[in-house]
C-alpha cells in the first residue's frame, strides 16, 4: 500500500506546471452591471390548460394520462380533472363526451383507490352540469355501470353500488328512465338462472371467498334495488301530476283562473302545456306498433308487462332471501319472535321492495283505470306472503344480544356519509312489523275474512304502536303507519268492522285520542293523519258505522284550527265538505267560535293556496253553511258592524260582509 502511494506522488510531481500571468489590479473585479427588460403581465392567464398551476397540462393530455400504465398517473389525472371541473364547468362542455368516457371507464380499474376517486370526480361532474347536458351521454354511464355490476372481480361489483349511489343522488330522473336496463343486472349479482322442465326461474347464489356473509352482500344489493324502485315511484308520481290537463292546486301557474262575477270570464280551449319541458324523442321510433294497435295501448301493455316481469323475478328471490334468515318455529315461548340484526335489516329491505311494487302497480292502475294487475298480484302471492311473513315470528323483535351491539353501532352509523336509507334498527322492529301489516292489508283487500287470526294480531299490534307514540321522539315509520291505518280504517273499514268489530273500533279510538293528545307531533305526517280522519268523517257510511264519541270530539276539535296562525288548504277543503254535508257537530262548534274566527281572519295564513285572498275566502265560505236559525241575530249584527276593525283588507272585508249578509237574509 505504501509503495503505491509514493509512486502516485512522484507521478504528480513530474507533471508540467502551467502558470498564467496575473491580471492587473483593476481588471480582477466582477462586473455587476446587467442590461434587463421589465416583464409586464396585463392579465392573469385564463386558459383552461393552465388551471392546475403546477404543470401546463391541458384536458386532452390529462385524459390521455388516464390510460397510463402507472396507477399514480391515473390517480393524479382524476384529481386534476376534478379540479378543472370545479373551476371551469362551462369550459368542459366542448369535450364532455371524452371526459365522461374517461372518468366512467375508471370504474372498471383494478385499483380500489382509482375506482373511488373516479366516483368523486363523477359526482363533481354531475353536480356542476344540468341534467339536460348529461342526458345525451347517459347511455355511456349506464353501460359502464352494468359492466361493473356483472364484473368477474367481486371488488369491482361491490364498488359499482357506490357508482349507482352517485347517480341516484344527482340524476334520479335519468336513472328512473333507464331503470329497466339496470334491473336485470341486480338479479345477476345475487342469483343465477335455473331451468326446471319448461319453466325458467332464478335461484340465489352463494359467493365463496368473500370477506362478508351472503346475507350482508344480498342486503347491500337489494338495498340499492329498493332505492332505485323508490326513486322510480317518486318520478312516476311527479310525471302523473304533471300530465294533468290543468294545474289547479299546488302547481306554479302564472295566471290562475279565479272566478269574478263582475268581470267577463275567458277560458282557454286548449289545455295548459309545459312549453319549457324538452320533448323526449328517444323512444318514438323504437316501439313497433301493429296496424290495429294504438300507440297509447302499446305503451300501457309494455308497462304492464314490465311490472309483471319485476314481480315474477323479484318475489321468489325476496321470499328465498327471507327464508334463509327468518326465525324457525320453536316450542319455547317468545323465541320465534326474536331475530338478529342481519335478519332485521334483510326483512326491512325485502318488505320495502314489495311495498314499492305495490306503489308502482297503484300508479299504473290509476292511469289505466284497470285493476287487473293488482288482482293478479294478490292471487299469485297473498297466501305465500301470509305463510312466510305472518305464520312464524310476527311481531318481530331483536334478540337481546343484538340490542346492545346495535346500540353501539348506531352512533357510528349516524356519522356515515352514505345516505343508505337504512334506518337505525330498534329493538321493537317498528318498520318491519308495520310494513308487514300494510302489505297484508294490500294482499287481502276484500278477503280479510280468510285471515281472521292474523288480522286480529295486526289490529292489536297497531293499537299498541299508536298508544306508545311520543311527540318528543322522531319516528321514521309514520308514513308507512299512515298507509296501514288508511287501509284498515278507511279503504277496508266496513269489512273490518264486520269481521273484527271490536279490534277495529279500539284502533280507531286510539288513533283519534293520540291525535287529539298531539302524540304525533307537528310533523308533515301529522297533517296527513289529520286528512285521513277528515276522510273517515266525510264518509257517511263509515261515520255511522263507527258511531263513537271520539269522532265527535275530533269534529269539535276541527274548528279550533281556524284560530291558529296557519292552516293547510287541504284541511280547509275537508272542512268545507263537512259544512256542505251539514255535519251538526262540526257546525255547532263553528257557530260558537264564529266571532273569534272572524277576528283571526287577518292573521291566519292558508298554506298551499294559490292566492292569499282566495285561501281566506275558503274560511269565509264556511259561514254560508251555518244554519241561520241557530245564529243569534245580535251576534251577526255585532260582527258585521265591527268588520272594519277585524279586517283591514277591503276585498276580504267586502266578501265577508257579503257572505254574512246572505246568511242574515236567509234567517229573515
Amino acid at each position: 500500500m505504501g509503495g503505491s502511494y509514493k509512486k502516485k506522488q512522484r507521478a504528480e510531481k513530474a507533471k508540467v506546471k502551467l502558470k498564467g500571468a496575473k491580471l492587473p489590479k483593476g481588471l480582477n473585479v466582477t462586473k455587476t452591471e446587467f442590461k434587463i427588460r421589465k416583464i409586464t403581465i396585463k392579465e392573469q392567464l385564463k386558459d383552461i390548460k393552465y388551471v392546475d398551476g403546477q404543470r401546463q397540462i391541458n384536458i386532452k393530455e390529462t385524459l390521455n394520462r388516464l390510460k397510463h400504465h402507472g396507477s399514480n398517473f391515473r390517480l393524479e389525472s382524476l384529481r386534476k380533472l376534478r379540479e378543472v371541473i370545479v373551476n371551469d364547468s362551462l369550459g368542459i362542455l366542448g369535450c364532455l363526451n371524452e371526459i365522461i368516457q374517461g372518468v366512467v371507464s375508471m370504474c372498471l380499474d383494478a385499483e380500489r383507490d382509482i375506482r373511488r376517486e373516479s366516483f368523486k370526480t363523477l359526482s363533481s361532474l354531475l353536480d356542476s352540469l344540468k341534467e339536460v347536458s348529461i342526458a345525451p351521454f347517459f347511455h355511456i354511464i349506464s353501460s359502464y355501470l352494468r359492466c361493473a355490476m356483472t364484473h368477474i372481480q367481486p371488488h369491482i361489483q361491490e364498488d359499482s353500488l357506490l357508482m349507482l349511489d352517485v347517480l341516484l343522488d344527482h340524476i334520479p330522473s335519468l336513472v328512473a328512465k333507464h331503470s329497466h336496463k339496470i334491473f336485470q343486472n341486480f338479479l345477476e349479482m345475487i342469483s343465477r338462472v335455473r331451468a326446471d322442465g319448461d319453466k325458467a326461474g332464478r335461484m340465489l347464489t352463494v359467493n365463496m371467498g368473500k370477506k362478508q356473509t351472503n346475507v350482508k352482500w344480498r342486503s347491500k344489493v337489494l338495498l340499492r334495488l329498493q332505492q332505485m324502485l323508490s326513486n322510480l315511484v317518486s318520478q312516476r308520481k311527479q310525471g302523473k301530476d304533471s300530465r294533468g290537463p290543468f294545474i289547479i292546486r299546488g302547481g306554479k301557474q302564472k295566471n290562475p283562473l279565479i272566478f269574478n262575477a263582475k268581470v267577463p270570464q275567458y277560458y282557454g280551449v286548449k289545455r295548459s302545456c309545459q312549453n319549457n319541458v324538452p320533448c323526449d324523442l328517444s323512444n318514438i321510433f323504437q316501439r313497433p306498433i301493429g296496424e290495429n294497435v294504438m300507440a297509447g295501448n302499446a305503451f300501457i301493455n309494455e308497462e304492464c308487462n314490465q311490472l309483471k316481469s319485476y314481480v315474477d323475478h323479484l318475489m321468489p328471490l325476496l321470499l328465498e332471501s327471507w327464508l334463509e334468515v327468518r326465525p324457525q318455529h320453536s316450542s319455547g315461548e317468545g323465541i320465534e319472535h326474536s331475530i338478529n340484526s342481519d335478519a332485521a335489516q334483510a326483512l326491512k329491505i325485502v318488505l320495502e321492495i314489495i311495498a314499492d311494487l305495490w306503489f308502482l302497480i297503484d300508479i299504473h292502475e290509476e292511469q289505466t283505470n284497470n285493476h287487473a294487475l293488482s288482482l293478479w298480484f294478490q292471487d299469485q302471492y297473498k297466501d305465500i306472503f301470509a305463510l312466510n311473513f305472518m305464520q312464524i315470528g310476527f311481531p318481530y323483535e331483536l334478540i337481546d344480544g343484538d340490542k346492545k351491539v346495535n346500540g353501539q353501532e348506531n352512533a357510528v352509523n349516524k356519522k356515515r356519509s352514505r345516505k343508505s336509507n337504512l334506518s337505525l334498527l330498534t329493538s321493537c322492529c317498528y318498520n318491519q312489523n308495520i310494513s308487514t301489516s300494510y302489505i297484508m292489508c294490500r294482499f287481502f283487500a276484500g278477503n280479510a275474512q280468510t285471515q281472521v287470526e292474523k288480522f286480529a294480531c295486526i289490529l292489536k299490534y297497531l293499537k299498541g304502536v299508536v298508544d306508545s307514540m311520543d311527540p318528543k321522539r322522531e319516528h321514521d315509520y309514520l308514513s308507512i303507519l299512515l298507509k296501514a291505518l288508511k287501509s284498515l280504517l278507511f279503504t277496508n273499514g266496513l269489512q273490518m268492522l264486520q269481521t273484527h268489530h271490536e279490534g277495529t273500533l279500539l284502533l280507531l279510538k286510539s288513533y283519534v285520542n293520540s291525535f287529539l293528545s298531539h302524540k304525533f307531533g307537528d310533523s308533515i305526517s301529522s297533517s296527513t293523519l289529520l286528512l285521513l280522519l277528515c276522510e273517515i268523517v266525510q264518509s257517511s257510511c263509515l261515520y255511522k258505522a263507527y258511531n263513537c264519541q271520539e269522532l265527535k270530539e275530533f269534529l269539535e276539535f276541527l274548528p279550533h284550527l281556524l284560530l291558529k296562525s296557519s292552516i293547510s288548504e287541504s284541511t280547509l277543503l275537508s272542512m268545507v265538505q263537512l259544512a256542505k254535508q251539514q255535519n251538526e257537530v262540526f257546525l255547532s262548534t263553528l257557530k260558537q267560535l264564529l266571532s273569534d274566527v272572524v277576528k283571526n281572519l287577518e292573521r291566519i295564513k292558508v298554506n298551499g293556496a294559490l292566492d292569499v285572498i282566495e285561501g281566506k275566502k275558503l274560511i269565509i265560505n264556511l259561514f254560508y253553511w251555518l244554519n241561520p236559525q241557530s245564529v243569534r241575530e245580535e251576534v251577526l249584527r255585532e260582527i258585521t258592524n265591527n268588520l272594519n276593525e277585524y279586517i283591514t283588507d277591503k276585498r276580504l272585508n267586502d266578501y265577508c260582509h257579503y257572505v254574512l249578509t246572505l246568511n242574515f237574509n236567509k234567517s229573515i
